[in-house]
């Protein structure tokens, strides 16, 4: 009896079940099938081709989001711009300054709209200065020059009795008199000297020269900015042809980062796709053996593939950070429901030799299970939808739609394109069933052993996938997230070498608008009294500047000062002075105040006031602050610090900021935020597809199962690597539970098919065409190992190692687990009646 259980039975296809008549339906129309999924293929190609890459991380967050909403203000204010730096660097320093003066004479000579503007020295600034000297010093020091003016000439009167010497009285503060005198006249002899000598951009060793340019557009607009970076480069090749060797050149700045990132990011999702479709090919053809076959597959492939950026770019518009590299996941993902179809209409076609009546079975026998996977994938792809996180909104839009054309595309195009090739007795093939012998070693023989050995491991991994999760693992370096590739290493090589020469803050900072003048003013002294008396690494911004460093607005209270120094600086009060002291007061000696100009906003040169003039040419409401040197904004914890203790300053609901420091901190806290989330709704979501379709089963609760076990492999394996999770690793996981679902419901829903006993015969069938689906999605993940991105890079390792964890599952796990039974001990036989039997029972016996 147990034999004949285990024996497996047919189980006939109905004539009228779907899978058979869509079969035959496409069979019949192959041929506008075809036709027309080449239309809408040359519809799509061109629309997915001028989809847009945006590297700029604001476009990860919602356009809500405060720090994204303050920035798209900003810039309707702001003038936007882009800073290229051109280094020179050389032990000559002739040959420095020779080079350097090439490539300064060649910017300012390119045609004008190239650049805004070109900083070669400090010319401009030092002749400001000195033309407008004394209603640019400090008042505090015009006071303080007053004040003890009065007190030598009050001394001069033999009458006058200091209150200063009696017991008590204050020290007078800051620096002594004269200091100050001498490092006033020290300012404005560098003023002089600047202005009537402009001083190059030089580091104090003489070895390093910069150039910096102003581009009209946002560094974000890469394809903008290229023409202008092009010219720039063509500068720079020419210098260098021209300088010969022993002068080095480099460049940096914010548009010359972008460039390369983006660059870098186009050429590794060029690299990963091409390397996914080449090598899926090839190990299609050593399956199959029908290169027919493989192009009809890669064909419904293609489509779906075209459909989906096609969709994106006219549903959303372009892609991000976290979608840039979806290709190759489209493609090693999408192809999975093609494999299993093919695989068992070879199957099929080899077991009767009808080929109609193959693909009838193929499309009936795949069309639930591959519907399951597909549909799970999708609901753990749009389970980033319920996230606030935009990266996670599309990469969870594109991910869903496109597993779901993909899978439509198979099951439409596929089977039309296997009849033509049969009718021109092109679709000959290999059965996969030949390679399932490779893996009958697996069947399991032992299932109780197996099963609680997987059990155990179930359990283990899911306390120590809970501890790794529970230790928040999170990348707490943005560094961690830039791209590797050789261009981009020099440039933070430059980069770095600037910083220590200049300082930071050659470029970028933060900008913070306010609605009037008044408004910027007082947000400015705020910001200062903060920062006031603190030593320099525990400063919220190293330098806050407004137009009212250059157009001081009490000009007239100055003007008050500067009369009363003049008055007080007559012969007596000087001979009160020693002959430096003396000195450095005579430089400083102030025209009369009628002759003193006031300085208004348009004597202020461009070079000097373009931070401060709004699109519209309103000046003044802009305040221009460099970040503190104790402050580092690559690492979280400086982040979160750096934005809680700016918003904690209360500077009020009118304020507008713009840096990428507050959108960088709005990612940290969306993902921390979104991700746990996004990973729950994909495992409840992906439990209720497969109740949906499977039902309250066993295949359901193996199917299920098995998930878990991959998902909670994958997070141990991470705690063991050490790996940390960015926003991008964050996407993994539902990908993981998706994929989870994917490789063992195929399996199971055969199994509800074929019944009880044939879990090592469908390992045998099907597991090599499960392998297969596996080896594309493996091959998808590991091209992103190839990316110079090292966020892409850790969630192609972090993909990949979830990718091995759930074809382990499926292969080993589910079939022990769909045939296991307990079995239940054989009820004891009846002890002998001592009495003897009645004789009907004699009878009956007989």
């Amino acid at each position: 009896m147990r034999a004949a259980q285990r024996t497996r039975v047919h189980r006939p296809i109905s004539d009228r079940s779907f899978g058979v008549r869509w079969a035959r339906w496409t069979t019949r129309r192959r041929a506008a099938i075809l036709w027309s999924a080449l239309l809408v293929g040359i519809a799509a190609a061109p629309i997915a081709a001028r989809l847009p890459l945006h590297g700029d991380m604001s476009y990860l967050l919602p356009p809500a989001t405060r720090s994204v909403r303050d920035l798209h203000a900003l810039e309707a204010r702001a003038q936007v711009f882009g800073t290229i730096v051109v280094a020179v660097e050389s032990d000559d320093p002739a040959r420095r300054a020779a080079a350097a003066r090439l490539v300064r004479d060649r910017l300012a000579a390119l045609p004008p709209g190239t650049l805004l503007g070109v900083a070669a020295d400090n010319g401009a600034r030092d002749r400001f200065a000195w033309d407008h000297r004394h209603l640019l010093v400090p008042p505090d020091d015009l006071t303080a020059v007053r004040d003890e003016l009065a007190r030598r000439k009050a001394r001069l009167n033999p009458l006058y009795v200091s209150l200063d010497d009696e017991p008590g009285a204050p020290a007078e503060a800051g620096p002594a008199f004269g200091d100050r005198l001498r490092e006033l006249a020290r300012q404005l002899d560098a003023a002089k000297a600047g202005a009537d000598h402009p001083t190059p951009l030089v580091s104090k060793d003489g070895r390093l020269q910069i150039i910096v340019a102003r581009t009209p557009f946002a560094s974000g607009e890469v394809s903008r900015n290229a023409p202008v970076l092009a010219a720039v480069e063509g500068i720079v090749d020419e210098a260098r042809r021209t300088a010969g060797a022993g002068v080095r050149f480099g460049l940096v700045g914010d548009v010359v980062a972008n460039a390369a990132e983006q660059g870098a990011l186009l050429a590794g999702m060029v690299r990963a796709t091409v390397f996914t479709v080449v090598i899926v090919a090839f190990g299609m053809l050593l399956f199959f053996r029908s290169a027919a076959a493989v192009g009809a597959l890669l064909g419904a492939l293609a489509l779906g593939a075209l459909a989906t950026f096609a969709f994106t770019r006219l549903g959303i518009g372009h892609l991000n950070l976290a979608t840039a590299f979806l290709a190759p996941i489209v493609v090693g993902n999408g192809i999975n429901f093609g494999i299993i179809l093919l695989a068992r209409y070879f199957e099929e076609r080899r077991r009767t030799g009808d080929a109609a009546a193959a693909l009838a079975v193929a499309v009936q026998g795949s069309l639930g299970g591959t519907l399951a996977a597909a549909l799970t994938a999708s609901v753990s792809y749009a389970s980033l939808l319920a996230t606030d996180f935009r990266g996670f909104r599309h990469f969870g839009l594109i991910g869903g739609v496109g597993i779901l054309f993909c899978w439509a595309a198979t099951f439409v195009i596929l089977p039309a394109a296997l009849a033509a090739l049969e009718a021109r007795g092109l679709a000959a093939g290999h059965s996969p069933v030949r390679l399932g012998k490779g893996l009958a070693w697996l069947a399991p023989r032992r299932r109780p052993a197996i099963v609680v050995t997987a059990l155990a491991a179930l359990v283990g991994s899911g306390i120590c996938a809970w501890r790794y999760v529970a230790g928040q693992p999170f990348e707490r370096d943005f560094r961690n997230l830039r791209s590797t590739g050789a261009d981009m290493m020099v440039t933070r090589r430059w980069q770095e070498s600037i910083d220590r020469a200049f300082g930071r803050g050659i470029s970028g900072g933060t900008i913070i608008a306010l609605p009037t003048r008044e408004r910027a003013r007082a947000v400015a002294e705020a910001i200062r009294a903060a920062d006031r008396g603190k030593a320099p690494a525990a400063r919220l911004f190293a330098r806050v500047s407004t137009l009212d460093d250059l157009v001081p607005p009490d000009q007239d209270d100055r003007v008050a000062l500067l009369a009363d120094i003049r008055r007080l600086l007559t012969k007596q009060t000087l001979a009160t002075l020693d002959d430096a002291d003396r000195a450095a007061a005579l430089a400083l000696m102030p025209p009369a105040a009628d002759a003193i100009k006031r300085i208004a906003d348009a004597d202020v040169p461009g070079e000097l006031s373009w931070p401060f003039v709004e699109r519209d040419g309103t000046r003044g409401r802009l305040v221009v602050a460099m970040t503190g040197a104790g402050f580092d904004l690559w690492r979280t914890e400086d982040l979160e610090r750096f934005v809680a203790t700016f918003r904690g300053l209360g500077l009020g609901a009118d304020v507008v900021v713009g840096g990428n420091a507050f959108v960088q901190n709005d990612i940290v806290r969306s993902v921390n935020h979104d991700g746990p989330r996004a990973s729950l709704i994909a495992a409840a979501g992906a439990a209720l597809v497969v109740i949906l379709i499977l039902g309250v089963t066993r295949q359901a609760v193996v199917t299920l199962l098995c998930g878990a076990s991959g998902v909670f492999l994958l997070l141990s394996a991470a705690s063991l690597l050490g790996i940390r999770i960015n926003f991008l690793d964050f996407v993994s996981l539902p990908i993981t539970i998706g994929i989870g679902i994917d490789y063992s419901v195929n399996i199971a829903a055969r199994h509800r098919n074929e019944g009880r006993g044939s879990a090592a015969r469908i390992l045998v069938a099907a597991g090599p065409a499960v392998a297969l689906c596996s080896f594309t999605t493996v091959v998808g993940y590991a091209s992103l190992l190839f990316s110079a991105n090292q966020g892409i890079r850790s969630f192609g390792l972090a993909a990949l190692i979830g990718e091995m964890t759930c074809i382990g599952a499926a292969i080993a796990l589910a079939p022990a687990l769909l045939d296991f039974r307990i079995r239940r001990p054989a009820a004891p036989e009846a002890a002998p009646d001592p009495r003897p039997a009645p004789p009907q029972t004699r009878a009956s016996s007989i």
